[in-house]
């Protein structure tokens, strides 16, 4: 009961606590991307909306460039303006990293007690573990994709199945939240992190539903689910409906986007070998998982967990024929680690 008065604020304290350089030393990330791309663009865009206006062009690179139509701006991601106003820039970049950081942990800690009907000490530390992961945190470089990022575990939570039934007016909203966290994260600005995320959910859903008993996923009921085509038409056609709600409250960043990629090098997709280039080397998972101290790895390999949550993450899978709720996350796992592989 304490935990779950208090998990919150605790889950709160222990991400300012992980990030205590950046939340309070006054110091700020001073390489890579951070600090050669991002940096100048929220500059650029903090200085246009403080003097209210809609920064189309931007003259100060090459010739002149396309600036909101360049999504990885972010230009209208509401969560960027009170920051880019309140803060110099690089400590608004501090400041963003944090709070989608806390973000994703509440929606983990949510998706874990809605979907996974998890214990508030299970949550805690599946929300802890999300939120502090490897992956996640070695994309501090790239904040576009860290707030991404950060939405996803919300989008599972209200957009993954009902596996009880719900009224109209709970299954409308269900698909008005869907639409606005992709919207979210369509205007974050990191175009493979909303198509990733739409295949997750996808996939949730699908398995999700079909690994849906009778019996509500509870211990030793074994029947299947039989889907109608009403029941298949709901879970396949409300992300659809979602996606389009998502369209239109993005369609200010997603038209001048799509507009600028025709325009692009890459208009007609990467050839082959430039498309796999980054695919995780089997060989390369040991120490994705478990890096070596002192040796650096390409963050976009880093999955590091600790050793205790992989060993829990083990257990659980060993429990899936009897936890029906083991099935989405673990279908997600897997396929994850597959595609991964290029």
């Amino acid at each position: 009961m304490r935990l779950s008065r208090f998990g919150p604020a605790l889950l709160f304290g222990l991400i300012l606590l992980f990030f205590w350089k950046l939340a309070f030393s006054g110091l700020i990330l001073a390489r890579g991307d951070t600090f050669l791309y991002f940096y100048p663009y929220w500059q650029a865009a903090a200085e246009a909306l403080a003097a209210g206006r809609v920064p189309l062009w931007n003259d100060q690179i090459f010739m002149g460039a396309p600036f909101i139509a360049n999504s990885q701006v972010g230009f209208f991601y509401p969560l960027n303006w009170p920051l880019w106003l309140a803060l110099p820039t690089p400590y608004a970049v501090s400041a963003s990293i944090v709070v989608h950081l806390i973000i994703a942990a509440a929606g983990c800690y949510v998706l874990a007690r809605r979907q996974m009907r998890s214990s508030v000490a299970a949550a805690f530390l599946a929300a802890l573990a999300f939120a502090l992961s490897g992956y996640l945190t070695a994309q501090v470089e790239h904040v576009n994709q860290l707030q991404g990022l950060a939405w996803l575990p919300w989008l599972l939570a209200v957009g993954g199945g009902e596996r009880d039934a719900i009224t109209r007016n709970k299954l409308a909203m269900s698909v008005l939240l869907t639409g606005l966290i992709l919207a979210l994260q369509l205007s974050a600005g990191h175009t493979q992190t909303l198509f990733i995320s739409a295949v997750a959910l996808a996939l949730f859903r699908v398995v999700n539903r079909i690994s849906v008993t009778p019996g509500q996923g509870k211990p030793g009921d074994t029947s299947r689910w039989a889907p109608t085509i009403k029941q298949l038409a709901r879970v396949i056609g409300l992300p659809v409906v979602s996606a389009l709600i998502a369209a239109l409250l993005a369609a200010v960043q997603l038209l001048p986007t799509l507009q600028l990629a025709q325009l692009s090098s890459r208009e007609g997709g990467l050839p082959l070998n430039e498309a796999v280039s980054f695919s995780l080397h089997p060989l390369l998972l040991p120490q994705a998982l478990l890096p070596r101290y002192g040796e650096g790895l390409f963050t976009e390999y880093v999955a590091f967990l600790p050793l205790t949550v992989i060993l829990l993450a083990m257990v659980a899978v060993w429990r899936w024929q009897r936890m029906a709720q083991v099935l989405p996350p673990l279908a997600l796992a897997g396929s994850g680690l597959f595609l991964a592989l290029g």
